[in-house]
């Protein structure tokens, strides 16, 4: 990990959602699993996911949470040193973000069709 005052940058850890948990913020791309561990965690977030020609889901779930309220989405196109440190400022002091959002889908969907095969 890179540590500079008050900042560490990791790599993807096996431990990413307590770190998640912890941390006053993540600065964050937009994958599948780091989405899941932001609202698990109810993590302040800014995202910055990445989009090419070709690649556009990260986009996608960055926005949507971002139109909820539950982060802050940048676009690494245009993105600048200001501009994140900027989103950083704005996020780091909001509270937690809430939201109704079920996380329990694995879990849920193994026991309604254990339910149905029992019948």
């Amino acid at each position: 990990p890179r540590r500079e005052a008050g900042r560490v940058v990791e790599p993807t850890r096996p431990d990413s959602p307590a770190l998640i948990a912890r941390a006053r913020l993540s600065g964050s791309q937009a994958g599948y699993n780091t989405a899941g561990d932001l609202l698990g965690a109810r993590a302040r977030a800014v995202l910055v996911p990445f989009a090419d020609e070709r690649e556009n889901e990260q986009s996608l779930r960055a926005a949507a949470l971002a139109a909820r309220g539950l982060a802050l989405c940048l676009d690494e196109a245009e993105l600048t040193p200001d501009m994140l440190a900027k989103a950083i400022d704005r996020v780091a002091d909001a509270p937690r973000p809430l939201h109704g959002i079920r996380l329990d889908g694995a879990a849920r969907s193994a026991a309604l069709l254990l339910g149905w095969c029992r019948r």
